[in-house]
């Protein structure tokens, strides 16, 4: 019975990785990559966001440097 197990196991193997291309192929093909356009679009989005947190950063550290100032010392 193992010998038959055996023997089954290496084209049932062969099968499953022939469907797994089949449907990997298929997936592709109907989610094509996106365009450069797109990617271009996300990348200047990410940007303006970076900038953004940068701005908000700099206005708090600067709200910061005004109370230890105000408050004559250093915060620690």
């Amino acid at each position: 019975m193992r010998d038959i197990l055996l023997a089954l196991a290496v084209p049932l193997l062969l099968c499953a990785s022939g469907v797994h291309a089949a449907c990997d192929v298929w997936w592709r093909r109907r989610r094509p990559a996106p365009d450069p356009h797109s990617q271009a679009g996300r990348r200047l989005a990410a940007e303006r966001a970076v900038a953004d947190a940068e701005t908000i950063v700099a206005d708090r550290y600067a709200i910061l440097a005004e109370a230890e100032r105000s408050a004559g010392g250093t915060f620690t």
